[in-house]
């Protein structure tokens, strides 16, 4: 049957329902539109993907997406976020607690992606966060007590834009800043990502580790994700093609019309960055971390790590071929960095009257 372009939104719009209902496994969940990203907090998701992948892998390699192990000290304004019920008086317990990364932008300021900093639709406490600086080594390092989490107003859970967020720490840290880019970032160029996230062999370093990425322009990451999600339309309407007797055929013109319908997954908010292959990437646990260029010799963060995409059947969590990083565009957003650090301290949190001040009554 031969699908004329007047009825082809129709159709596409009726399969995609088709394999919606039919191949999403789980319909109970709080938001079924949010991205995996959103989806479940990264203090929940990394955190078990830690404890398992040391359970199953004891002696797991450093070996990062084409990454190496960072020389000590040379990044010293890369931050881990750790979980802060995680942790004892013991440093060991740190590794175990890093969840995502961040950039020390100011003594007292550390920049994320927002989507570290949500649970359930709602900011995280500040309590439940510990910043660890001036770490290599996860077993090393400083811990900071977070005072303030400010997550962007406009972030979107359905489509990360705009993913980014502060955390105010109780004092300054006594560690390097890194500058923030304030003019347009290019389609092209070398640029580096850090990070404590998973490695190729299914392993979390206790090591930071550090990967050179070529800058792309959006629309290499539009195109190659858009293939990924066209080749996983096909094999699920294939899936459901025995049951529902329709030809090869069909299935190409259906899975063609809803491309063609796609828009494009990432905004003007969004930077595109690493390698054709796949061979180099950021990966669950880097979330947050920074991505930044050499400038006259000195480091400027460009973007944030905010999410990347695979196809349905990947055996490798991150690393595909086509399937670029996805990184936050800091230049777009000097202004509201800046309205932030600037802003006042919230007040500390008093306690409500009547409690915790009883007095025994004096016997005469």
């Amino acid at each position: 049957m031969h699908i004329t372009n007047r009825f082809r939104p129709l159709v596409a719009a009726s399969m995609l329902a088709i394999v919606s209902a039919l191949t999403i496994p789980d319909a109970s969940r709080a938001d079924d539109t949010a991205r995996p990203e959103a989806a479940v907090s990264p203090m929940k998701r990394v955190i078990e993907a830690r404890a398992k992948a040391a359970a199953e892998n004891p002696d797991g390699s450093d070996r990062v997406y084409g990454g190496t192990e960072a020389e000590k000290g040379a990044y010293p304004f890369q931050v881990a976020l750790l979980t802060t019920d995680r942790l004892d008086e013991s440093p060991a317990s740190q590794a175990n607690a890093q969840f995502c990364g961040g950039s020390l932008i100011a003594p007292q300021w550390v920049l994320t992606a927002a989507h570290c900093l949500k649970d359930n639709g709602e900011p995280v406490s500040p309590d439940s966060i510990t910043v660890l600086t001036g770490a290599t080594d996860l077993s090393e390092g400083k811990r900071h007590k977070v005072v303030e989490v400010i997550v962007h107003e406009g972030y979107s859970e359905q489509t990360l834009d705009n993913d980014l967020g502060l955390l105010r720490l109780a004092g300054p840290a006594d560690a390097p800043t890194i500058k923030l880019a304030n003019e347009a970032t290019p389609d092209k160029g070398k640029t580096t990502v850090t990070g404590w996230g998973k490695m190729q062999d299914g392993t979390f370093p206790t090591t930071l580790m550090v990967a050179d990425l070529d800058l792309q322009p959006n629309s290499a990451c539009n195109t190659g994700i858009k293939a990924i999600y066209a080749r996983d339309l096909k094999a699920a309407l294939s899936d459901l093609s025995r049951r529902m007797r329709y030809s090869e055929k069909g299935i190409e013109a259906a899975a063609n019309a809803i491309a063609a319908d796609m828009n494009d997954p990432l905004t003007s908010n969004m930077i595109c960055a690493g390698t054709t292959s796949g061979v180099r990437d950021a990966c669950n646990g880097d979330s947050g971390g920074p991505l930044f260029m050499a400038v006259k010799g000195s480091p400027v963060q460009v973007g944030v790590v905010s999410w990347g995409e695979g196809p349905a059947d990947g055996s490798a969590a991150c690393g595909h071929e086509d399937a670029y990083g996805i990184y936050t565009r800091l230049a777009n957003y000097t202004g509201w960095i800046e309205g932030k650090v600037k802003s006042s301290a919230p007040a500390p949190v008093k306690p409500k009257p009547g409690l915790g001040t009883a007095q025994k009554p004096k016997t005469p």
